[in-house]
């Protein structure tokens, strides 16, 4: 599976912390539904993706599709901690 994180995600509380004391609300886990791409992003730059591209996205499994249409935005918007080549 490729794992995606953006930016504003990883600077975050650790992974650890996260799970001893839960996710924060603006933190949104995104997976596609072949089982082949997650996303770890903020709320804030998931609803950046829908208010420009009009695509509402309202579970945490997305067509595969629509994944590759976000990490294209995330990456074009420089989002995204490791950029895809």
């Amino acid at each position: 599976m490729d794992l995606y994180t953006t930016k504003a995600y990883s600077l975050l509380p650790d992974a650890d912390e996260m799970r001893s004391n839960g996710c924060p609300p603006e933190v949104i886990i995104l997976q596609n539904e072949s089982e082949t791409v997650e996303l770890e992003a903020v709320l804030s730059e998931v609803e950046s993706f829908q208010e420009e591209s009009g695509i509402s996205i309202d579970s945490d499994v997305i067509d595969d599709e629509v994944m590759s249409a976000l990490i294209e935005f995330l990456n074009t918007k420089r989002f995204l901690d490791l950029p895809v080549k």
